[in-house]
């Protein structure tokens, strides 16, 4: 299906039966869970041959072994690494208005200081069900309420991933460092992990703005 979609931008698949983390191995995470999620060398096959498609094709889609939400956005941020300025990211069901990414790329050029964006997310079928009704209420109070009084403050604690745009991790005026794909729990991976991980993908000490997008 990804490549009907995109048959006309040369799109480009891989099946990648690792991703950029070891599995998980309880026995060697001791205590604390240190040293049970290693990176990958730099030179392990699957690992260039991602970073190879994603640098060089337009439309990628990789395949990869589970390992949690975090870890696919972790593939995806790590593989772009410093070839781009900015890292858009939406669901799969997100139709985005046409002036969407040029106002989120607009507040990151404003201010150095803002390392992540993100937009006002509705349902586009609340009336069609109770379940899209309540879902509507509550992406309404989270985006016009909870995220609009933090953004006041410049202090979002969560870009949600249905619409946001960050600055690319290897952008100059921001560090390279991530939060381990996944957290741990008494020695237990917990892979369910949600847009929280995005903020960290910069400076702690970087400002975070939510915008309301007309």
């Amino acid at each position: 299906m990804f490549r009907e979609v995109f048959a006309d931008e040369d799109p480009a698949t891989y099946v990648w039966d690792g991703n950029y983390h070891q599995p998980w191995e309880p026995a060697a995470a001791g205590a604390a869970g240190a040293g049970a999620y290693r990176e990958v060398e730099a030179e392990d096959p699957g690992r260039l041959a991602v970073e190879a498609l994603v640098r060089a094709r337009r439309c990628v889609c990789v395949a990869q072994r589970w390992g949690g939400k975090r870890e696919v956005m972790y593939t995806a941020f790590k593989a772009l690494g410093d070839s781009v300025d900015y890292v858009q990211v939406c669901d799969s069901d997100t139709r985005l208005d046409p002036m969407a990414l040029l106002e989120l790329v607009r507040v990151l050029d404003e201010d150095p200081r803002v390392g992540a964006v993100g937009g006002d997310v509705r349902i586009l079928n609340p009336l069609d069900s109770w379940v899209s009704f309540l879902s509507s209420l509550r992406y309404w109070v989270a985006f016009n309420v909870e995220r609009a009084c933090q953004s006041y403050f410049h202090c979002v604690s969560c870009i949600s991933g249905p619409l946001e745009s960050s600055v690319a991790p290897g952008r100059a005026t921001l560090t390279p460092s991530f939060l381990p794909p996944v957290q741990v729990h008494l020695q237990v991976p917990l892979l369910l992990g949600d847009a929280l991980v995005l903020p960290a993908l910069a400076e702690p000490a970087d400002a975070l703005v939510q915008v309301v997008l007309p």
